[in-house]
């Protein structure tokens, strides 16, 4: 009797093969736009935080600028005293920033940016 019937085989059934390719495929369908939208977030509050780091260094100069002895003169000034370089991961487009603003970049994104102009009571101000 050579050819004994095997009662315990092991194995997957093909329904069972199916039905986790089906949940794989509903998982990708999902997760990969979701991974992808997450990237480009994360980019986005990337530079929403540039924004920030450039409008506090601008209060920060302006502050500085009002309580020294020269006292705020005017905005190209206070303009070319500002630090707006931002890390290895900013850069700036078109020749970089000027007084009326300038495309922030980051990690391939490029956003235009406006600078409203200092005044002798208020900072300028940087957004998109």
């Amino acid at each position: 009797m050579a050819n004994h019937c095997h009662r315990y085989q092991s194995g997957f059934t093909l329904l069972e093969i199916i039905a986790v390719l089906v949940i794989l495929s509903i998982l990708s369908a999902v997760a990969i736009p979701r991974y992808i939208s997450l990237d480009d977030n994360a980019k986005q509050r990337g530079i929403d935080a540039g924004i920030a780091e450039l409008n506090g260094r601008e209060t920060l100069t302006w502050s500085n600028l009002k309580i020294s002895e020269s006292g705020y003169q005017n905005d190209a000034l206070l303009f070319g005293l500002v630090d707006t370089t931002l890390g290895d991961d900013y850069s700036w487009g078109g020749g970089g920033p000027n007084i009326g603003g300038g495309n922030l970049i980051f990690k391939q994104i490029n956003v235009p940016l406006i600078r409203a102009g200092s005044t002798l009571i208020q900072p300028g101000s940087w957004s998109r």
